[in-house]
């Protein structure tokens, strides 16, 4: 039987959102937010839009991407919050450089980031999730 895995690339204004599908990862959407404080708490709506959707996809275990110095920081105790909210497993994994690989593959593939409508988080929250499920 294969885990549901959520991946949350977070941010102090955007969290992005995918998930997989067996062994394929879907970027969902990006939820847009202010950090609550400046130690990295997030709303409870924000919180409770996670529980919902972490019910409605049955979901197993969280990754959620970890850079480096005060968002490392900050990630951390996103991940407490997550961690005392859903009762899940919250796996911390490397997401250093990610937005850049995903800027990279979307000009790859022809799109024009000058003229790109909205964030890309969501893109690189499935690229965590990826780069997870390779090493797991």
């Amino acid at each position: 039987m294969s885990k549901n895995f959520l991946a949350l690339d977070y941010g102090t204004k955007r969290i992005g959102v995918a998930m997989n599908m067996a062994s394929l990862v879907e970027p969902l959407f990006v939820i847009n937010h202010d950090a609550q404080s400046s130690n990295g708490e997030v709303s409870q709506e924000v919180l409770t839009q996670l529980q919902a959707l972490c019910q409605e996809k049955k979901i197993d275990e969280i990754v959620l991407g970890i850079s480096e110095n005060d968002m490392a920081a900050k990630t951390t105790v996103f991940a407490k919050q997550l961690t005392r909210l859903l009762q899940l497993p919250v796996r911390l994994h490397d997401e250093t450089l990610s937005s850049a690989e995903v800027q990279a593959r979307l000009r790859e593939a022809g799109v024009n980031l000058s003229r790109h409508q909205g964030p890309i988080d969501h893109y690189a929250a499935a690229l965590i999730l990826e780069d997870f499920l390779a090493i797991t």
